[in-house]
């Protein structure tokens, strides 16, 4: 029997202690500045979307490692389906019987994608193993917790996991539950990855925090897509203004902007960029992935959408995402 240790993607690099815990991070660390930072750090060391695959004619899925009290779960896929869904919260060993797989199968471990976590092992062991390389259009999205979805199931059910599998892309997902802020670490670590495809889902955090005004959100914007932009200047980039909060969309915040004005902002910026000759620069209007009556219905505390909100999402996101790569 061959035992293979797991090659991870969608993410930046991944660190070992010396007692061989190993911490996932998806920003590249050179750009952080503490103490300011510190929620942004944690949060990207949360390994959304971060995956492994095997390709495989049957044998034994180890995970061992630890995660913190409600941490997400693994999700563990074979061809392409769902097979195992397990914990991953607390000090944990995982050892899941995948005998009875087709020959040439692939499966993929997924992370848990919110929540502070460690792996201590993961390894396939089989007669005929082999790390599984993805195909496809590479795709990076950035944004906040409604791209970080804390209150998925699990990780293959967030909204950029469904996109990816609909769509075929390799996923790297830069969501940071309350800290898509526009930092120079985030769109410098975009530029150093390679990428097919980028989309920004931006403005939530930045109402939520007052983190900028009139005078300053634009210009923050603009600022980011041009870092992205000088790395990746044939690359096409999709921005996603704010979806729907309905308590939040005509009141004011610490700074005077409601959430229709930065989604207003947001979609200004686009538009000029574009009239300046960047042509593959493109704008979502984030009040078209949820309708009223679905944001009423699917965002349980207004702001977050539920699983099932989630799938609404990447089923309008997706095909939108995918015109603006062809």
């Amino acid at each position: 029997m061959v035992s293979v240790p797991a090659q991870w993607t969608g993410l930046f690099r991944m660190d070992t202690d010396d007692d061989g815990a190993r911490h996932f991070l998806r920003l590249d660390p050179s750009g952080y500045l503490p103490p300011s930072t510190d929620g942004l750090a944690n949060r990207a060391a949360m390994p959304a979307g971060v995956r492994a695959g095997w390709r495989t004619n049957g044998g034994t899925l180890t995970v061992a490692g630890h995660g913190a009290e409600g941490c997400a779960p693994y999700d563990v896929v074979v061809n392409g389906r769902r097979m195992h869904r397990l914990p991953a919260a607390g000090p944990h060993l995982h050892e899941v019987d995948l005998a009875d797989v087709p020959p040439h199968s692939t499966v993929v471990l997924w992370l848990p994608h919110f929540g502070d976590f460690t792996l201590q092992q993961a390894t396939f062991e089989g007669g005929t193993v082999t790390p599984a390389l993805e195909e496809g259009p590479r795709w990076i999205t950035y944004g906040s917790s409604i791209t970080h979805c804390q209150q998925a199931d699990g990780p293959t059910q967030t909204w950029p996991a469904l996109v990816a599998a609909r769509n075929g892309w390799q996923l790297t997902n830069l969501g940071l539950a309350g800290e898509c802020q526009l930092d120079p670490a985030a769109a410098d670590t975009i530029a150093q990855t390679p990428a097919d495809i980028i989309s920004l889902c931006v403005g939530i955090n930045s109402y939520n925090a007052a983190t900028f005004s009139e005078r300053t959100y634009a210009g923050a914007v603009q600022g980011f897509i041009a870092t992205v932009r000088r790395a990746h200047p044939h690359v096409p980039m999709v921005v996603i203004s704010p979806v729907l909060s309905l308590p939040r969309e005509d009141k004011p915040n610490a700074v005077g902007w409601t959430l229709a004005d930065y989604r207003a902002a947001t979609a200004n910026v686009v538009a000029q960029l574009r009239r300046r000759g960047d042509s593959r620069l493109h704008c979502i209007d984030g009040a078209s992935v949820l309708t009223a009556q679905e944001a009423f219905e699917r965002l349980p505390d207004t702001l977050h959408p539920d699983t099932a909100g989630y799938a609404i999402m990447a089923a309008r996101l997706a095909p939108r995402l995918a015109a603006a790569l062809a």
